[in-house]
């Protein structure tokens, strides 16, 4: 390193020299498939090869000591999948990245399975496998969610032959990776938001593969989120031979996706087969009456035929009816008018009499009423006195002298003086 104006200067080579001390500190496991594997030569320090992610292609070139190869019992070849344990450094020529390797284990069929071995019997010990643990699928479900990945083959059988076969059956799908790093991680999470909706069922759904391929479905939290959830969890993973940790933790294990959509829609299918028998028992049923209903017809027809000539002379005999009904009601709405008329013109003269009767009532009563009349009395010379509070004036003792009073009169009114008076 240098100073140029105040600054700390290194050179290329010196950068890759701390690039490789500082990444030669790192070191930790590696999961990949073996790439560009050199079988091992004598004229050479090291083996060389890549590790390869599958799932995305990226590689990771590594180095590995003679002595380490020759140690390990297991062929190394191309496609094989490994668990390296390395310190990552840099090849300071060409500050190209690689990987001591330190140590290797085949990570293939066989060893996933026997992680498949441990991991069950953990499980199982724990009584995530037992019956009495299992939640029971409700006999008409109509809300399902499925987690599966929306382009896979799986999904479509599901829907198949669940709800394109009954409508009633709604899906909702969550669409996941089934396989990959990411996946068991994508499946947890969709189920356990699945599982806050109030689904009436849950369904995992993919294809058959192989032990690597299926390895989401073995993964220990994805089993604790299925035992855990409340809602009944349907696992339909692979094909009819494959075992996944999740089927056996389900509450319904399905051979196959196909198998978990007629489970789920066992009742659906009972039911169809129910309503077509009762459809053919009804058809059987109609078509017995409308026979019976048919004979019963014919001999009615037949009837009514044989009675054909009782009937010959009905309109002859309505026609003679209807005459002697028209005589008989015209007579009596002529009798009916006279006695109408009759009625009307008693009722006239009951009604003059009794009303001269009565006007000779009214008018005694009116003379009478005109004797008794405050005008009548006042146009025979006598009068009204009031005081001054509007009280009509009796007794000459209610009144003082020089008090003043109102006079009424036959015609007019007069005030005058209280002067003098006398009882």
């Amino acid at each position: 390193m240098r100073i140029i104006e105040g600054k700390n200067v290194f050179s290329v080579t010196e950068v890759n020299s701390i690039a490789r001390k500082t990444l030669e500190q790192i070191n930790f496991w590696v999961e990949g498939e073996l790439s560009s594997f050199k079988d091992y030569n004598p004229k050479y320090r090291y083996l060389y090869f890549d590790l390869k992610d599958p799932q995305t292609g990226f590689k990771l070139p590594c180095i590995l000591d003679p002595e380490i190869y020759l140690s390990e019992n297991y062929q190394f070849e191309d496609g094989v999948k490994v668990l390296a344990l390395g310190t990552l450094t840099l090849w300071e020529k060409e500050a190209k990245l690689q990987m001591h390797v330190l140590k290797m284990k085949d990570f293939g069929e066989g060893f996933l399975l026997a992680e498949f071995e441990k991991l069950k019997e953990k499980l199982q010990k724990k009584g995530y496998f037992d019956e009495k643990n299992k939640k029971e699928l409700p006999d008409y479900p109509t809300s399902v969610a499925v987690i599966s990945s929306r382009l896979s083959d799986a999904l479509q059988d599901f829907k198949k032959h669940s709800h394109e076969r009954f409508p009633a059956l709604k899906l909702t799908l969550y669409d996941v990776k089934v396989q990959g790093l990411e996946s068991a991680q994508q499946i947890r999470k969709a189920l356990t938001t699945a599982d806050k909706e109030k689904f009436d069922a849950i369904v995992l759904v993919r294809g058959g593969g192989s032990v690597e391929d299926l390895a989401s479905f073995n993964d220990e939290k994805l089993a604790s989120a299925i035992f855990n959830a409340s809602t009944p969890v349907i696992v339909g993973v692979g094909h009819e031979k494959d075992v996944t940790i999740a089927s056996l933790t389900a509450d319904v294990a399905a051979s196959t996706p196909t198998d978990a959509a007629k489970i789920l829609t066992e009742n659906y299918v009972k039911l169809e087969q129910k309503l077509s028998d009762l459809k053919l028992r009804v058809q059987k049923a109609m078509r017995s009456i409308l026979w019976n209903k048919s004979q019963e017809l014919d001999f009615i027809y037949q009837k009514l035929i044989s009675s054909k000539d009782k009937f010959i002379y009905l309109p002859q005999n309505l026609i003679l009816l209807r005459k002697s009904l028209l005589t008989t009601v015209s007579g009596f709405l002529e009798k009916s008018e006279h006695k109408l008329n009759r009625y009307k013109n008693s009722l006239l003269v009951n009604w003059k009499s009794q009303k001269l009767r009565n006007q000779g009532f009214l008018d005694s009563y009116l003379d009478k009423l005109m004797l008794v009349s405050p005008k009548n009395v006042l146009s025979r010379g006598y009068s009204i006195v009031t005081n001054s509070q509007g009280n009509v004036v009796k007794d000459a003792a209610i009144v003082d002298i020089g008090e003043k009073v109102k006079v009424k009169l036959a015609r007019g009114r007069i005030s005058t003086k209280i002067i003098k008076k006398s009882n």
